[in-house]
């Protein structure tokens, strides 16, 4: 068998030109023939509407619906497909194929890969010989001989630093921006000054995780039916062939249901209701204190401490709460169930080493007892306080990043992955907020559970954040400190050990602790 030359020059391979004129103007014929690509319905969509020369497409969309790979094969239909333009009396060689995101590399390790595996399916197909006339390299993919006139490659679109297509200009030139959201409108900007010519496509494609900006316009004022130039496409992981019937329960049992706003973008691909949003409700918390027994006697519980640390700064409260445990997952037969038994401590006015030496005492009249202590800025104190007494604490230090790969991409950080967790536990009925405290106490707590702002990251993957204190401050939004200690118990990693005794001790305290918290809270605003 004759060995295949390489690096030959591909305007000059006798086969070529019949592949251009047969795929050009058909990229989804391109991806079936050449890549072995079996598209979906949402993939189909798609590779229709970039195939006009100017188009102009913007894809919300949920999650497992197959974009990653229809970019990539979009991506090298236009590397392979147009090699030449004559225009304004010259002839220009090749294409330029930009893939941007604010955050580029998981974005392109994705892309890249799904080229990758294109590229093995056209060895096994009809147009094998193409393999000759271009390489794909870790960030760059060209035709060979002409590296630096037909090529893909990656430009980062991060707040605040330039963008790497800014005086780019080529007749075929191809824009893909993914998570398109997180993009500021700067950056479009300078794109749009790019995308000039009769051939410059543009493409872009996110989670819908904001209702305001470029990528929100794209699919409203700036749509094809309301008079602009871009076409608006819905990807749903509900029509994708990509995704399980359980996946979908799954996401939509943490998420709080179809109807959540989660659900909505991460699934259905629509666009959050608006950039900010409460996690709880007046009615939700109320529900809460609603009296009811959901962990008996006879079951393996464990006791908890939990303490937010403030020390009086901006007013702001040291609290110490006492709760009953028991599971651990996030729904099902094993998920987590809390019963809140008390609030010995919440107070501005207390020194660190009066804390510290409070809580250890608190400790030490239960079983088993785990202490969660919040280890921000003098809560760093507190903790070595208790430390040096023999105590045992965890530390809470919930500005870190989740562990576990699921919290990781659902959020920002062990903050928001144990509010939001209370908060499905809340509606889910297995939370009982503590009974019999002093009115004024009940309201705080309802106040506190109903203004925790929060929204979801425009980059780097749909995430809940929280809104920062900083922020809630300037609007009016005293730090929610019972809140904050109680959704300790929620963080990723939470244990307990399993009390003996414990009810009846809990019970004592309680009693113990009811007639001081009445004085504590007989002049709370």
């Amino acid at each position: 068998m004759a060995r295949r030359r390489k690096n030959r020059n591909l305007l000059e391979d006798p086969r070529y030109g019949d592949f251009v004129e047969r795929y050009h103007a058909d990229p989804l014929r391109f991806a079936v023939e050449v890549t072995g690509f079996l598209p979906s319905e949402d993939q189909e969509a798609l590779f229709q509407g970039i195939t006009e020369p100017n188009a102009k497409v913007s894809v919300v969309s949920g999650t497992g619906t197959g974009k990653t790979a229809a970019f990539a094969r979009i991506a090298l239909w236009h590397l392979l497909c147009f090699p030449l333009a004559f225009y304004e009396g010259k002839v220009e060689i090749g294409s330029n194929t930009y893939i941007g995101a604010p955050f580029i590399q998981q974005v392109a390790d994705g892309i890249w890969k799904e080229m990758q595996d294109a590229r093995v399916a056209i060895g096994n197909g009809p147009h094998a010989w193409i393999l000759d006339f271009f390489t794909i390299t870790k960030t760059r993919v060209h035709v060979n001989g002409y590296a630096d006139q037909w090529f893909v490659t990656q430009i980062a679109m991060k707040k605040g630093e330039a963008i790497g297509v800014a005086g780019k200009h080529r007749y075929w030139q191809l824009i893909i921006i993914d998570e398109a959201a997180g993009v500021g409108d700067d950056h479009f900007d300078v794109i749009d000054g790019t995308q000039t010519q009769p051939g410059n496509r543009t493409l872009m494609a996110s989670q819908g995780a904001r209702s305001a900006g470029r990528f929100y316009d794209s699919h409203h004022t700036l749509s094809i039916k309301n008079g602009g130039s871009w076409l608006p496409l819905r990807f749903s992981s509900e029509r994708s062939p990509f995704v399980t019937t359980k996946w979908l329960l799954d996401r939509a049992n943490e998420s709080g249901g179809r109807n959540s706003v989660e659900y909505q973008i991460r699934v259905l691909g629509l666009f959050a209701q608006s950039s900010s949003n409460v996690l709880l409700t007046r009615a939700d918390i109320e529900e809460g204190f609603k009296p009811r027994k959901i962990i008996q006697d006879d079951e393996p519980f464990g006791l908890v401490v939990l303490s937010d640390v403030a020390l009086g700064e901006y007013r702001d409260d040291s609290v110490a709460i006492v709760a009953k445990v028991i599971g651990d997952a996030d729904h099902g037969p094993d998920a987590r169930r809390v019963e809140f038994i008390e609030i010995p401590i919440c107070s501005n006015d207390k020194n660190e080493i009066d804390l510290a030496g409070d809580l250890v005492n608190l400790v030490g009249k239960l079983s088993n007892a785990a202490l969660y202590v919040d280890a921000g800025g003098v809560g760093a104190t507190v903790c070595k306080l208790i430390e040096r007494s023999g105590a045992t604490v965890t530390r809470v230090n919930w500005g870190a990043p989740c562990f576990k790969n699921e919290y990781k991409q659902r959020f920002y950080n062990l903050r928001a992955c144990a509010m939001v967790r209370f908060r499905d536990a809340i509606r889910q009925g297995r939370v009982v907020l503590p009974q019999g405290l002093p009115k004024k106490l009940v309201e705080k707590i309802i106040d506190q559970g109903s203004r925790l702002p929060y929204y979801f990251s425009e980059a780097g993957g749909l995430r809940y954040v929280m809104q920062s204190k900083e922020d809630m401050r300037k609007a009016g939004i005293k730090s929610p400190d019972l809140i904050d200690a109680m959704s300790f118990v929620f963080l990723e990693g939470a244990t307990y050990m399993v009390a003996g005794g414990a009810a009846s001790e809990a019970t004592n305290l309680t009693e113990a602790v009811l007639d001081k918290a009445e004085d504590m809270f007989a002049d709370v605003e």
